[in-house]
Parts: structure tokens; C-alpha cells; sequence
């Protein structure tokens, strides 16, 4: 700091004590009071050191990772379990956008697959996790001409919240708003979202110029299935991401 900056910070402290600046000046002077050290604790305070460098993420095991995306996968089963358009797809890309605003440091395999980026294993073993922790009976339903996977709620369902709080707590508004805003949502534009959020990142780690033309371009080279949107379709989704604030960074 500065001479000229630590004198007139003494003063403005000094015109805070006293409306005669020279008594107060020549009081700290005289009873020893190290103003620069109290000056530099409260920018400590204020500005703290740990703020200029991203909050690192906790490094976990591969079980440790595994049972945290089970938790949260049930804290989005819990509330959506009964929309009627809560299928096996719509469940996984939810599970995808919660992971994304986490903040955990998952071991994840996500690839892209036709209906968007997917993590086949972990979506295969998660069902049947959730039956062995008695928490969601998952089984196949018919519904009219086609098959449904159907979430129902067992005995012990609420036995993940206690997990759920203690791992989630500090994200637990984000998750929560994520899960409100796709709750009814159909399933082809949670899709869709999903499918532009990865690859948003994809062009973030790629430091390409991100355009509405590059991302069109990007959805229809992801799968052929992709053609179902229009590209009238995917500027409107983006915007929609835009102004919700669903959008990735990559200091997630």
C-alpha cells in the first residue's frame, strides 16, 4: 500500500474519531496504533485471498460418486415421480442438468446418444440401486400403445433426504430450481436443453466462437434423430436457456 493511499485512509479514519483531524491523527500516532495492519485485516475480510482462485472440487472415489449421483437421482425421482411425463428419458436428462450444477466431482462416462449425452452405466445401475436402498420400485408399464418406465415410491423413500441434505446443501436452491423449471416440462425439450447444455460446453472446452449457427450445427451432427427440431426449434431453446440462466460454465 501506498504512502500517499495509507495517509489519507489514516485521515478519513481520523475524521471518524474526531472533527479535529490533527488531535485524532496525533492520538493513533501517540498511543502506537498500527492503522496499516487493521487496514490490510479488513481487505483480508473483504477481499479474501481464497476469492481470486475457483473453489476446487472434492476429488471422489468411483463409489463415492456413485452412491452421491444415486442420491441426487432420487431427490429428482421424489418430486417428479408423478408427472405423467417422467419416463426413463426425461428421468436421465434431469439427472444429467442436476450433475451439471452440482459442483461435485463426479466419475461420469456421459456420451452422445440419440436422445441426448447419457451415462449408459450409471443409468443401469442406478434402477436397481434404488430398490436395493428401498427407496423407488422401477419397473416397465404399458401406457396406451407404449411402454413407460414408472418410478413408485417404496416404504423407505425418504431415506435418501438425510444424504441428499448433507451433500447438497449448498446447491440444494440450484437443484431445486432446475427440478421446478422441468418438472412438467415434456420430455423432447428436456431433451433438448440437455442435448444444447453439452454442447455449450463441448464449444466452451473446444474455445470456439459460440454462434446460434455453430450450435444448429452442432444438435444435427450429435445424431441423426436430432432432425425432429427444427432450427426455428433449437434458437428458441436457447434463448429460453439464456433467460432461465440454464447455461454451463466452465468453473462448474
Amino acid at each position: 500500500m501506498s504512502d500517499e493511499l495509507l495517509n489519507k485512509i489514516s485521515l478519513d479514519v481520523a475524521e471518524a474519531v474526531s472533527f479535529n483531524v490533527d488531535t485524532a491523527d496525533s492520538y493513533i500516532e501517540e498511543n502506537n496504533i498500527d492503522i496499516e495492519k487493521y487496514i490490510n485485516r479488513g481487505f483480508d475480510q473483504l477481499y479474501p485471498k481464497n476469492l481470486s482462485q475457483p473453489k476446487q472440487k472434492e476429488e471422489l472415489s468411483k463409489s463415492k460418486s456413485f452412491f452421491r449421483r444415486v442420491v441426487l437421482a432420487a431427490k429428482i425421482t421424489h418430486e417428479c415421480h408423478s408427472e405423467w411425463t417422467f419416463g426413463s428419458v426425461k428421468f436421465q436428462k434431469m439427472v444429467y442438468l442436476c450433475e451439471q450444477v452440482s459442483q461435485m466431482n463426479f466419475c461420469t462416462n456421459y456420451s452422445k446418444q440419440a436422445a441426448g449425452p447419457m451415462d449408459n452405466k450409471f443409468i443401469h445401475s442406478v434402477k436397481p440401486q434404488f430398490e436395493k436402498q428401498g427407496w423407488f420400485k422401477v419397473e416397465k408399464v404399458k401406457s396406451g400403445k407404449y411402454e413407460k418406465v414408472q418410478f413408485t415410491p417404496l416404504d423407505g423413500v425418504e431415506g435418501y433426504q438425510k444424504y441428499y441434505s448433507n451433500y447438497y446443501q449448498e446447491v440444494d436452491t440450484e437443484i431445486q430450481f432446475l427440478i421446478d423449471t422441468f418438472r412438467k416440462k415434456k420430455t423432447d425439450e428436456v431433451e433438448l436443453v440437455a442435448t444444447l447444455y453439452d454442447c455449450i460446453l463441448e464449444a466452451q472446452k473446444e474455445k470456439t466462437i459460440i454462434s446460434d449457427k455453430l450450435l444448429i450445427t452442432k444438435i444435427y451432427a450429435w445424431n441423426k434423430s436430432k432432425k425432429k427440431f427444427s432450427e426455428e426449434q433449437i434458437i428458441s431453446g436457447l434463448r429460453w436457456m439464456e433467460s432461465k440462466g440454464i447455461y454451463p460454465s466452465l468453473n462448474l
